[in-house]
């Protein structure tokens, strides 16, 4: 009987449901964690992850061929004012991207996914390299930090906007959270949710489009004097 009880555990424990995949038709993957990672010091208006904590660590992940060559999240600008897009981070390995590596469309239209097509229509997009270069990190816990100040990416207020980025070995990823996010997969923007997990994806930005508050505040007072 003891015997019997150790065969049916250690069935339990290898069954196909508990295996650990990237790949929406489950092909089994083996943990490969990347170390932590160093959080970004910048400091801004607007901060967001779809994770719902800034700089969160993935427990799992997505493959670029077997779940997504871009992962994405569509949100509304509910802040009252425009957005300078300063800074995107991506949990994320791999070799370097190509052209449409980070992504950004400023009015989606709504709360859904671009309909123009793949990451390549995207408004605006620029290469990056993730800085785990190793494709088999599972799941990517280091995040590549993109520096976007000088592109001018701006978000009007109350816009819904698009921003996302190329996988080029694994994108991390969480369980189902609420927030929908999408990867390109059998050429459509196929929704994270209905496979049970959550892109993570995360950008920071201030307000006023390009011009810096201390720099605003110091032209209205220099404007009483004139």
């Amino acid at each position: 009987m003891r015997m019997l009880l150790v065969i049916l555990a250690l069935g339990v424990l290898v069954a196909p449901g508990f295996a650990y995949t990237a790949s929406k038709d489950n092909t089994p993957i083996d943990l490969n964690p990347g170390p932590p990672s160093v959080p970004s010091t910048l400091r801004t208006d607007f901060e967001y992850n779809t994770c719902g904590v800034m700089d969160c660590v993935p427990t799992t992940g997505g493959s670029h061929d077997g779940w997504g060559e871009w992962f994405i999240v569509t949100i509304q600008n509910t802040t009252g004012q425009d957005l300078w897009i300063r800074e995107f981070g991506f949990p994320c390995c791999g070799p370097t991207t190509g052209a449409c590596g980070w992504i950004v469309w400023t009015n989606t239209g709504g709360n859904h996914a671009p309909t123009t097509g793949d990451g390549c229509t995207a408004d605006y997009m620029g290469v990056f390299s993730p800085v785990d270069p190793n494709p088999d990190t599972f799941p990517p816990t280091v995040y590549t930090y993109i520096d976007v100040s000088a592109e001018g990416l701006c978000i009007p207020a109350g816009n819904w906007w698009t921003f996302g980025y190329d996988v080029t070995g694994n994108g991390g990823q969480v369980s189902y959270n609420g927030v929908t996010t999408y990867g390109w997969y059998g050429g459509v923007w196929d929704p994270d949710a209905g496979w049970g997990r959550t892109a993570v994806l995360q950008v920071k930005a201030d307000y006023g489009c390009g011009i810096p508050a201390e720099e605003t505040l110091w032209g209205a007072i220099k404007a009483l004097y004139r």
